[in-house]
């Protein structure tokens, strides 16, 4: 479900102040009425709708070079993550891990394809329809 845009929460808060119930609320806006919920205690805590820090973890790489990994897998579709992974370097000068390109490309519903380990198919079916023939 996507996050609720700034003018919703405020819209949400102006229903509460007028005297509408929660679930009310929630349903007024299609959405749970636990989400409705938080936005009130945090609103009675902070006095303000906006997000407030979370504890995450920065992320590996910017903006700009998220569209660049994006742009490179859409021009070679079967280029694996670990490709792009050792040629992209993310923040602070460090190498960026396959599986952040993975979740980057996945953001932007992409998949990056994995190279392809085993017998080649081709060769095997050729020389077992040589030999049943």
């Amino acid at each position: 479900m996507p996050q609720m845009s700034q003018v919703m929460w405020e819209r949400a808060i102006g229903m509460l102040d007028a005297g509408m119930s929660t679930t009310a609320v929630a349903a007024r806006l299609n959405v749970h009425y636990r989400t409705i919920g938080r936005l009130r205690v945090n609103f009675q805590q902070t006095g303000t709708t906006a997000n407030q820090p979370h504890p995450r973890r920065p992320r590996g790489t910017t903006p700009a070079q998220d569209r660049h990994i994006w742009l490179v897998h859409l021009h070679d579709q079967l280029r694996p993550a670990t490709h792009t992974a050792n040629e992209t370097i993310g923040l602070h000068n460090r190498r960026i891990r396959p599986q952040t390109v993975r979740n980057r490309l996945r953001e932007a519903n992409l998949h990056a394809r994995r190279p392809h380990r085993g017998l080649d198919l081709t060769a095997v079916r050729l020389t077992w329809s040589n030999a049943h023939v």
